[in-house]
């Protein structure tokens, strides 16, 4: 079909017309990788006659580099005899997380009175103040990450930026924080304990992270790739969730803390400790970064301020801050260009469209009275 004279090319329209071919090539593509990636267990629903959906079996081979972290975790469940497999018939025996809850303790892996105040602060103030008493790692009170030389060398180098007021990260941005740094944000999380996954939830981007207790295995390594909040299966022992975690993206673990590699792993124990406390005991391994497995506990706390709930939001929606060029971060205030309104940013698209179809409308219009002249 020729497009016709007085109308312009969709530019959406040829978009979806590419994707529409994409999929069409890779779709024998998933199917055979389907096909292919290795021993399923089938997860079933339990309304009656749903299809089953394969999943990668508990036995699927876990990568060299997990392997640290993957045996303690293996080690823990067969201390629990396998752990409690819970279903809905049981869903009422489950310990019941439901709540408000949020992060008490700073951003350091590990909270004080474990490390110095300074050391769970961020900022450059406190940045200087790790860099006054830490030339090496691990540094009793401070950072305890016993890190190799390389990734000390990277960590010392950041903080002497942030140190200076470079700190303008993937946050700043509008992406992610990602796992493990998703322990350590301050914002208001939920903990939703179901029979067959777990969803750890915060507000900052509406970020989740799912945790499955079906009885799956990791994602077979030929079909895995690095995710913000990795790939969790986990087992229940007792009333503690235990969560083993692997391929997370390479990432810092917070603004003045050390930055890790795609080797990284993790271990969780995640319980109520008393009514309004849920404790994560969580290890990171990592055999390119601390030479060591790196421990913290992190403390959430019941939120009881009235009206307290998790609202969805978009960092995107009010982000007028814009990177100096010493990586600092400054406003874009009202009646600057550049500026975004966050009461009407939903519309500015749908403003644009409306103006770029008027336009259209009123080319046409002017080429129809031209022509009938």
């Amino acid at each position: 079909m020729k497009n016709h004279p007085s109308r312009r090319p969709d530019p959406s329209r040829d978009a979806l017309a590419a994707l529409l071919a994409v999929g069409a090539v890779l779709a024998p593509m998933v199917a055979a990788a389907q096909e292919t990636s290795g021993p399923t267990v089938l997860v079933r629903s339990s309304v009656k006659g749903a299809a089953p959906s394969p999943q990668p079996a508990a036995d699927t081979p876990v990568a060299p580099q997990y392997q640290q972290s993957y045996q303690a975790w293996l080690k823990m469940k067969a201390a629990a005899k396998g752990g409690t497999r819970y279903t809905r018939a049981t869903y009422a025996k489950m310990p019941d997380w439901s709540g408000v809850w949020t992060r008490e303790g700073g951003f350091n892996w590990q909270s004080p009175p474990q490390v110095a105040p300074e050391a769970a602060a961020i900022g450059p103030e406190a940045a200087q103040a790790i860099l006054a008493h830490c030339k090496s790692f691990p540094c009793k009170g401070w950072v305890e990450a016993d890190l190799t030389p390389e990734y000390a060398k990277k960590y010392l180098e950041k903080t002497v930026g942030v140190a200076h007021g470079y700190e303008w990260d993937q946050l700043s941005n509008c992406l992610p924080t990602g796992f493990p740094r998703f322990l350590l944000n301050p914002f208001y999380r939920e903990f939703t304990a179901t029979p067959d996954e777990t969803w750890l939830s915060q507000e900052t981007q509406g970020e989740y992270r799912r945790i499955y207790t079906d009885g799956r295995g990791h994602v077979a390594e030929d079909d895995g790739h690095p995710l913000w909040e990795g790939d969790s299966i986990g087992f229940w022992d007792g009333d503690t969730l235990v969560v083993h975690t692997i391929r997370m993206r390479a990432e810092q673990l917070q603004r003045n803390m050390p930055i890790f590699s795609e080797d990284i792993s993790t271990v969780e124990r995640i319980r109520m400790v008393d009514p309004n406390t849920i404790e994560d005991d969580a290890t990171i391994y990592d055999p390119k970064a601390p030479k060591t497995p790196w421990r913290g506990v992190h403390r959430y706390v019941r939120v009881t301020a009235p009206v307290a709930r998790l609202d969805m939001w978009s960092c995107e929606e009010n982000n007028n801050v814009v990177q100096t060029e010493t990586g600092g971060s400054t406003f874009i205030l009202p009646g600057e260009p550049g500026y975004k309104d966050p009461s009407n940013i939903q519309n500015i698209a749908t403003d644009k469209a409306i103006a770029y179809g008027a336009r259209i409308m009123a080319e046409e219009a002017a080429a129809k009275k031209a022509a009938g002249k």
